[in-house]
C-alpha cells in the first residue's frame, strides 16, 4: 500500500508541474524500473477520455489522466476522479453473494423460490444460474420489450426513463418477472441479463436485513480501504459528462448528464469509484483477502465463458461497464512474474 501511495503522490506532483507549463499536454507517468519494460510495451502508453492505470500486485506501472478538470471546474482530472463503473459493479455483487455462502447464510444451489415464493419458474433457477448469466430470465433494462411486455420506441423510451429515474419499484420488477416466460431452460445457455444481478442484490438484502449499499460498504469497500467508492448514491460523481443531450431529452439523466437512479442501480450497476479504489479492490480480491479458496474458485469458474461478474479470457478475468455517460474496463491478467497485472480504464 505504501508503494501505491508513493506512486500516486509522484503522479500528483507530476500533474502539478505539468499544469505550470502552457505548452505541455502530457499527463502520464511510467515507473522507472527496467523489470517492467515488457509490461509497459504491452499495456502502457494508452490514452483514453478519462483515467487509466496499469498495475501489479506491488506497484503502479503506468498512469494516464485526460487533460481536463472535474465538475468543480478547478480540480484536475486524476486517479481520484470518481466515475460510474456501470456493469463492472457486478463482480462486487458476486463477491457479496459468495461471502454469504462462505458464512453459511445461503447456498449457491438454492433455488429462487426460496427467496421469491411467488415465482413458479424460480423452482428451477438457482443462485448459481444468476451468477453465471444462464437463468433464462430476460433483461429488464436492455430488453424492455420482452421483460415488460411493451412495444414501440415511445413505450421503450418511457419505460427506460422510468427505470433510470427510480419510478420503477422492486415490486414492479418482480411482478413483471413472475409473468414473463424464460428465454431458455435454466443452465442450458448463456445470455447476458441485468435482471440476474438485480435479483442477487434483492437476495443479499433478504438474507442480511441490510440495504445492498450498506452490506457492500461494510464487507468490501471498508475492508479494501475504498474511501471514495459508493453504491446507491447520487451527487458524488466528479467527472464531467459529454455528449449527453439525448439522455437529458429522454429523461435518462439529469440536466448535467449525471444518473438519477440510486435505488434501482444496485446489484447490476451503480457503483461509483476511481482508480485508487479500484486497484485496492482488485488486489484484495485476487490475492485472497475477500474470499476463501473455495469461494474464490467458485467466483472464477466459468460457464459458457462467464464466471461470476467476470468474463474468462485465456489468462485473464475482466468486465466492461457502461452507464448513462461513463464507460469502464477492469481486467486482471495472471502473471508468473508479477502475480497479477491489472488494467483499469474509467472514461466519460
Amino acid at each position: 500500500m505504501k508503494k501505491v501511495i508513493a506512486a500516486f503522490m509522484a503522479f500528483a506532483m507530476l500533474l502539478q508541474l505539468v499544469s505550470c507549463s502552457k505548452e505541455s499536454k502530457y499527463y502520464s507517468w511510467s515507473v522507472p524500473d527496467e523489470k517492467y519494460k515488457h509490461v509497459l510495451e504491452l499495456y502502457g502508453g494508452g490514452k483514453c477520455a478519462g483515467t487509466m492505470v496499469v498495475a501489479t500486485d506491488e506497484d503502479i506501472v503506468y498512469l494516464y489522466c485526460e487533460d481536463g478538470v472535474e465538475k468543480d471546474g478547478v480540480t484536475r482530472i486524476s486517479q481520484n476522479t470518481v466515475f460510474d463503473i456501470g456493469s463492472c459493479s457486478k463482480v462486487f455483487t458476486a463477491v457479496c453473494i459468495l461471502q454469504l455462502a462462505e458464512k453459511g447464510m445461503l447456498g449457491i444451489n438454492d433455488t429462487l423460490d426460496k427467496y421469491f415464493p411467488e415465482y413458479e419458474a424460480g423452482r428451477n433457477i438457482t443462485i448459481n444460474n444468476l451468477l453465471h448469466m444462464n437463468s433464462g430470465i430476460p433483461d429488464y433494462l436492455n430488453n424492455p420489450e420482452t421483460f415488460w411486455n411493451i412495444s414501440g420506441t415511445d413505450e421503450v423510451n418511457q419505460k427506460t426513463s422510468d427505470i433510470l429515474q427510480d419510478r420503477i419499484t422492486d415490486g414492479d420488477i418482480l411482478n413483471a418477472m413472475y409473468k414473463v416466460p424464460l428465454s431458455f431452460e435454466p443452465g442450458s445457455q448463456y445470455e447476458y441479463s441485468n435482471t440476474n444481478y438485480r435479483l442477487l442484490a434483492f437476495i443479499i438484502e433478504n438474507v442480511t436485513g441490510m440495504k445492498y449499499c450498506e452490506y457492500v460498504k461494510k464487507n468490501i469497500f471498508d475492508k479494501c480501504g475504498m474511501k471514495n467508492t459508493t453504491s446507491m448514491v447520487t451527487g458524488d460523481l466528479t467527472y464531467v459528462p459529454r455528449d449527453f443531450e439525448e439522455n437529458v431529452k429522454y429523461g435518462f439523466s439529469d440536466k448535467d448528464g449525471y444518473p438519477l437512479c440510486p435505488n434501482n442501480s444496485r446489484g447490476d450497476g451503480g457503483i461509483h469509484s476511481n482508480l485508487t479504489d479500484m486497484i485496492a479492490f482488485d488486489r484484495a480480491l485476487f490475492t485472497g483477502k475477500l474470499l476463501n479458496q473455495d469461494c474464490m474458485k467458485a467466483l472464477l469458474t466459468e460457464e459458457y465463458g462467464y464466471c461470476c461478474g467476470l468474463v474468462k479470457g485465456k489468462d485473464s478475468y475482466s468486465h466492461t461497464g457502461s452507464s448513462i455517460s461513463c464507460s469502464a474496463y477492469n481486467k486482471a491478467i495472471e502473471s508468473e512474474e508479477f502475480g497479477h497485472i491489472y488494467i483499469i480504464r474509467l472514461e466519460r
